[in-house]
C-alpha cells in the first residue's frame, strides 16, 4: 500500500480528495487574492461605519429638534372677566397645540407688564403673546423680542409702535356705529344719550368704540349726546356710580352706551335703584353672556358687540402658530364683530362666557 501520496478523487471511502483553496478575505461578494487588497477594504469598512455613525447622530439631532416643546409666555397687564377670559383662552388654545404656555399678570402696572416681556425675551421663549388691555405701548420690550427674533403676537389691543409680528382683534369703531345705528333705528325721534367711558383717557379701545357711536347718533341730527366725566374703569361697580351722577344731573335719559357690558350692567342697576329702568334703554360692547341673555328676555338692554374673548384668545394662538410654522400669515387680524341683538341673540346664547 502507498502512502503519503495523494490521489484524485474516486468517490469510494477512505481516498484523499484535493480542494480548491478559497481565499480567506471574501467580501460584497468579491474574491480578495492578494492581501494588499485587504488594507484598502479595511480602510472602505471605517469610511461606511462613520458615515452611519454621522447619519445617525444627525437622525437624533432632528427628532430632538422636533419633539421639542413649544414654550410660550402671555403677558397680561391685568385680569378680570374678559381679560380673565382671554388668558384661559390663549393658555388652553396652547395646550391643546402641546404648547407650555406660562402666563403672567401685571395687575395693572404697566411697568411690570414690560418687565414680564422682557423676561420672557431673556428666557428665549419660542413666541409672546400679549394682552395690553387699556395700555397703548411697550416699545423698549417690543425691541428687545424684535432683536431676539421672537414673535410677539398682540390680542385684542393693538399698540402704537409697529414692530409687532402680528394682532388679532376687533374693529372697536365699527362695533360702536352699528350699535349707534341700531339706537337710531330703535329711537327714531332721539333724545338723550348718555356715553359712560372705562378709561383711562388715551385708551384707544374705548375712544374708538365711542366715536363709533357718536358717529352714528350725530348723523341722526336728533340726539344730545352727554358724556360722563368720571371713567368705569371697565367694571360694574365703576358703571353704576358714573351713572348715579348722569341721572342726578339728568332728569331725561334715553339712551345708554357703556363702551363694555360690565359697566353697562352697573349703570343699569343705578337706573333700577332710581326707579327709572323703564325710561331709557342699553348697550354695551364685548358680547359677555349676561348681555346676550338680558337681551333675550327682551328688557331694556338692546344691544351688544361681539366681541369674544375665547374667539379673540384662539385665533391669537392660531396665529403664532402659523408664524413659527415659517407659514403665511397676515400681520392685522380683524375679527367678526356682529351686532347681537333680539333678532339673533338665540345663536349667540353660549356665548361670551369667560371663565
Amino acid at each position: 500500500m502507498e502512502t503519503g501520496v495523494a490521489r484524485k478523487s474516486t468517490g469510494k471511502p477512505g481516498v484523499a480528495r484535493k480542494r480548491k483553496k478559497k481565499s480567506a478575505y471574501w467580501l460584497f461578494g468579491v474574491d480578495f487574492l492578494q492581501e494588499a487588497n485587504m488594507k484598502m477594504v479595511k480602510k472602505v469598512c471605517f469610511v461606511l461605519v462613520l458615515l452611519l455613525l454621522v447619519s445617525g447622530i444627525v437622525v437624533a439631532g432632528g427628532k430632538s429638534d422636533a419633539n421639542k416643546k413649544i414654550t410660550i409666555g402671555m403677558a397680561n397687564l391685568a385680569l378680570g372677566d374678559y381679560f380673565t377670559g382671554m388668558r384661559n383662552a390663549v393658555v388652553k388654545a396652547g395646550q391643546d397645540r402641546g404648547w407650555i404656555v406660562n402666563a403672567t399678570n401685571a395687575d395693572g402696572d404697566d411697568a411690570k407688564l414690560v418687565s414680564d416681556v422682557e423676561n420672557f425675551v431673556a428666557q428665549r421663549v419660542d413666541g409672546i403673546i400679549i394682552s395690553g388691555a387699556w395700555f397703548n405701548d411697550i416699545p423698549a420690550a417690543l425691541n428687545a423680542a424684535e432683536r431676539a427674533k421672537i414673535p410677539v403676537v398682540l390680542v385684542d389691543r393693538m399698540f402704537d409702535s409697529q414692530n409687532f409680528t402680528a394682532w388679532v382683534g376687533p374693529d372697536n369703531e365699527f362695533m360702536g356705529e352699528q350699535i349707534g345705528r341700531y339706537i337710531v333705528s330703535l329711537l327714531p325721534n332721539g333724545g338723550t344719550a348718555v356715553i359712560i367711558r372705562g378709561g383711562p383717557a388715551e385708551n384707544t379701545i374705548g375712544i374708538n368704540r365711542t366715536k363709533g357711536v357718536t358717529t352714528a347718533l350725530t348723523a341722526a341730527r336728533n340726539w344730545n349726546i352727554q358724556v360722563a366725566p368720571d371713567f368705569g374703569d371697565w367694571a360694574t361697580d365703576g358703571g353704576k356710580a358714573a351713572m348715579e351722577n348722569m341721572l342726578a344731573r339728568f332728569p331725561k335719559i334715553d339712551f345708554v352706551f357703556c363702551e363694555n357690558d360690565s359697566m353697562a350692567f352697573g349703570a343699569r342697576s343705578a337706573a333700577a335703584d332710581a326707579g327709572r329702568s323703564n325710561e331709557m334703554i342699553f348697550a354695551g360692547i364685548d358680547g359677555a353672556n349676561p348681555a346676550i341673555l338680558a337681551i333675550i328676555e327682551g328688557g331694556n338692554y338692546k344691544a351688544t358687540g361681539h366681541n369674544d374673548a375665547n374667539v379673540i384668545g384662539a385665533e391669537g394662538v392660531a396665529v403664532m402658530a402659523r408664524i413659527l410654522a415659517g407659514e403665511p400669515y397676515n400681520k392685522v387680524n380683524v375679527m367678526t364683530s356682529p351686532l347681537i341683538n333680539i333678532h339673533n341673540a338665540l345663536e349667540y346664547r353660549n356665548a361670551g362666557k369667560w371663565e
